[in-house]
């Protein structure tokens, strides 16, 4: 019975052991439930941070903010409630907010350069540095294309500090920003401690292996491309929060001509076609799907029989134009709005 504060803070601790998941995420959406009923702030605090993991590493992004905005305002009344590990965390998770926003089209751009300015001034008087909010504006102006090469310097001359981004996912964001402007022999160099396995994290090396699977490609280092593929696959197999690099390991099986390889990795992730809280992220699933199926069909082989969204058989000719109206669909909504 999940009547006590010490029998949720079990629970807590034990959901918190789980591989994320729709277990782990019910898990958590129910201790939520329990922590309110016990009306103590404390308890409260660490059931929300619990669940707002579970969105983030699930690609539930349209959710998460919303959980934080409830832990701001419980930092805001009570910040005594909430542990050492705790407060840091409300301070980290401001960056969560602003890249899960940018994943959902219908939210108005200015609001999210408003939120970008709220971290601003809430770093600003907590005494933090800076360098996190210049990463997030960053993040804006390579999502929109405006003012990509002036945010980056100044995002990327800034020293680290305690609430930057790991140096492993700094490594993978550096890299993707050379990949965006064309330059693969320096995405390439910045990706080697992580590729080469001397920086990591909990995200890495799997988010960079996939991201440079067409790199490597396009520079002939085809079979240290097959080596990251075949490694970082297994860490993102099934994962809905790691729809984009699934798409690219599709890509990259279609690209180096192994369409059967392809097939059996969009087999085993057909449960993503379901998986709608990240759009952006859904975006590049369905491209890679796209890419691996029209080379299928282009070798004449639209009849073959394919694993699509399930209640339906797809041939590998009828799924490519469901793909294609639904990415289309979505990319013409991916851009924030405008304010």
């Amino acid at each position: 019975m999940l009547d006590n504060p010490e029998a949720v803070f079990e629970a807590l601790r034990e959901n918190n052991g789980r591989p994320y998941g729709l277990q782990r995420t019910v898990t958590a959406e129910e201790l939520v439930e329990a922590a309110e009923a016990l009306e103590k702030t404390d308890v409260l605090a660490t059931a929300l941070l619990e669940l707002m993991s579970a969105y983030e590493f699930t690609g539930e992004h349209r959710k998460a903010p919303v959980v934080f905005a409830r832990l701001l305002k419980l930092w805001d009344t009570e910040p005594g409630a909430f542990s050492e590990w705790e407060a840091h965390q409300v301070f980290w998770r401001f960056k969560w907010v602003t890249t899960s926003l940018l994943q959902v089209p219908e939210v108005p751009l200015a609001t999210i350069e408003g939120w970008i300015e709220r971290m601003r001034g809430r770093y600003a008087d907590a005494g933090h540095d800076m360098q996190p909010v210049a990463a997030m504006r960053y993040h804006v102006a390579s999502h929109t294309g405006t003012g990509v090469a002036d945010a980056y310097d100044l995002w990327a001359t800034r020293p680290r500090c305690e609430l930057s981004d790991c140096k492993a996912c700094e490594v993978r964001q550096f890299a993707w920003h050379a990949v965006r402007a064309g330059d693969d022999a320096t995405a390439l160099e910045h990706w080697r401690p992580v590729l080469s396995g001397d920086e990591g994290c909990s995200d890495e090396p799997q988010m960079s292996q996939a991201r440079a699977l067409l790199p490597l490609l396009r520079t002939g280092r085809t079979d240290e491309a097959r080596s990251h593929h075949l490694t970082g696959y297994r860490r993102v197999r099934g994962n809905t929060g790691m729809q984009d690099e699934i798409g690219m390991h599709l890509e990259f099986c279609a690209l180096s001509r192994n369409e059967g390889r392809g097939l059996e990795v969009l087999a085993e992730n057909r449960p993503l076609f379901e998986a709608t809280g990240a759009p952006l992220s859904r975006l590049g699933f369905l491209t890679g799907v796209e890419v691996l199926l029209a080379r299928i069909v282009g070798d004449g082989h639209e009849d073959t029989a394919v694993a699509g969204p399930p209640g339906r058989v797809w041939t590998a000719g009828a799924l490519l134009a469901h793909v294609r109206a639904e990415g289309d669909r979505l990319g013409r909504s991916s851009a924030p709005a405008p304010g």
